[in-house]
């Protein structure tokens, strides 16, 4: 088999001929390379060297994000102020987020006024007063056709690529960064029915912008984030009322446009795992961090949608080889039963990690993954 043909028999809850590998790939693509996270973020070419370098050298994988992540255009759509490596930080220091009351109550009613598009420039250029509409929109189609170029080239040495568009999550994760947390727990009460209004808004015109980008990448995945939603973070009953209509609305029509819809979970999703089952059996990917028990999702969603994950950071980073195989061959012998699994790591691979214990990944599939 194939990366493309294991990758759809274990979305397909399938067992392939081996368990597939599909680390996150960050910015330990520039710690690997020796380059630094300044030229990694601002070097759209040395970005994607770095990454098939480490891709080649490393793997092979079967799937790798392209260090989405750590693209400056991408970031830029984020409702925070970003520090920058080589500009607010040492040139080898990952980017950082300072979250403050970028947003206010009203914009609720403005992104709803505005609709998505121009809500997003508003917003942008509070942060960005330099960047005109005509500068954005350039930038904007660069990384469209530059992504499209990298995931060809990601394509073409065996590997597939993980998303064609990344959706930030539903609207209570990209407000409750730009209001922060708190005020926005506060707005759960102050204003409901603003925010059921503005996110149906927010799901119907992202979800549409995340279907037509991934067809333009060829890539028939789409990324959705989740984090500050956790049961972890709010209550079941506001995860109900304010999150969960807006992930239907995403992840059917994202089903029905022929794609498939990649939950990234950050936090502790255990608790909410059984309302995951709502979504389309064989449809879907759920990616856990380290922080859920992977474990127990494999119990109660073994049997609906591929699990990825979740060698954590620290094992990585601070822990000896040996350790790391231990852990992915206990992934593989029963996340990994019957198929449905991807061996990944926790979110992404940390900068520091070592070499050795990310190729273990690799090594581990290649003594224990094969059906």
């Amino acid at each position: 088999m194939d990366s493309k043909e294991r990758i759809e028999a274990v979305v397909a809850l399938e067992a392939p001929d081996r368990v597939p590998v599909g680390p996150l790939l960050d910015h330990w693509a520039a710690t690997y390379s020796g380059i630094t996270k300044q030229e990694f973020m601002e070097n759209g070419g040395k970005r994607i060297a770095a990454i098939l370098k480490t891709m080649r050298e490393v793997g092979p994988w079967d799937i790798a994000y392209m260090a989405e992540t750590a693209n400056p255009v991408l970031l830029m759509g984020a409702p925070a102020r970003v520090h920058w490596p080589g500009r607010d930080l040492p040139p080898d220091e990952i980017h950082q987020f300072e979250e403050f009351e970028l947003l206010k109550p009203d914009d609720y009613d403005l992104l709803l006024k505005d609709g998505l598009n121009r809500f997003l420039r508003r917003v942008a250029h509070r942060l960005y007063p330099d960047t005109g509409t005509l500068k954005g929109i350039g930038m904007i189609v660069s990384f469209a056709w530059e992504l499209r170029r990298h995931a060809k080239m990601v394509k073409a040495a065996g590997t597939e690529v993980n998303c064609g568009f990344m959706i930030p999550g539903p609207l209570f994760e990209y407000f409750s960064i730009g209001r922060s947390m708190a005020r926005m727990c506060t707005d759960l009460y102050d204003y409901p029915e603003k925010i059921k209004a503005a996110s149906r808004e927010w799901a119907k015109s992202l979800t549409s912008m995340a279907i037509r980008f991934a067809r333009l990448m060829g890539v028939p995945r789409v990324f959705i984030g989740l984090a500050r939603s956790s049961p972890a973070m709010i209550s079941p009953r506001h995860f109900e009322e304010f999150v969960m209509p807006e992930l239907e609305y995403m992840v059917n029509n994202i089903v029905d446009a022929g794609m498939f819809p990649v939950f990234h979970c950050d936090t502790d999703w255990t608790r909410n795992l059984p309302l995951f089952r709502r979504f389309p059996a064989k449809r879907c990917i759920i990616e856990l961090d380290g922080a859920s028990d992977i474990f127990k999702a494999k119990e109660i969603l073994g049997d609906w949608m591929c699990i990825k994950g979740d060698v954590p950071a620290h094992l990585l980073a601070f822990r000896e080889k040996d350790r790391v195989m231990d852990y992915c061959r206990r992934l593989i012998q029963e996340v990994g039963k019957g198929g449905g699994f991807i061996l990944s790591s926790g979110c992404s691979i940390p900068a520091n990690a070592k070499a050795e214990n990310v190729r273990a990944l690799v090594e581990a599939a290649e003594e224990w993954g094969y059906y």
